[in-house]
């Protein structure tokens, strides 16, 4: 299994709009190309980090081009956040994780 690894800035005021482009765009690629899906963290400080698994690091690396939409919710993306961190790719050496409902 490949990871990669992201850490953003974002600005404030607009945690719910770059919450909601990440994650239409985790779902898009989950969905449409292969991807394992993702989880987005947000730190004490206010930034943001996420990591994505995928089958291999050959299917993460030989995607077709992004969609229309996929491009239109990355640049939402980068209007509210500043990537400061990543990505940071590598492989799964162990996974202790369990997948459990989040607290709401």
């Amino acid at each position: 299994m490949h990871a990669i690894y992201f850490r953003w800035k974002v600005t404030s005021g607009h945690e719910r709009d770059f919450e909601r482009a990440w994650l239409e765009l985790t779902e898009l690629v989950r969905d449409e190309r292969g991807g394992l899906g993702s989880r987005l963290h947000r730190c004490t400080d206010g930034h943001y980090f996420a990591y994505a698994q995928w089958p291999s690091q050959l299917l993460w690396a030989t995607q077709p081009e992004p969609t229309a939409r996929m491009v239109e919710l990355r640049n939402q993306m980068r209007e509210f956040a500043e990537l400061v961190d990543g990505p940071l790719r590598g492989d799964v050496v162990a996974d202790l994780l369990i997948s459990a409902a989040p607290d709401k």
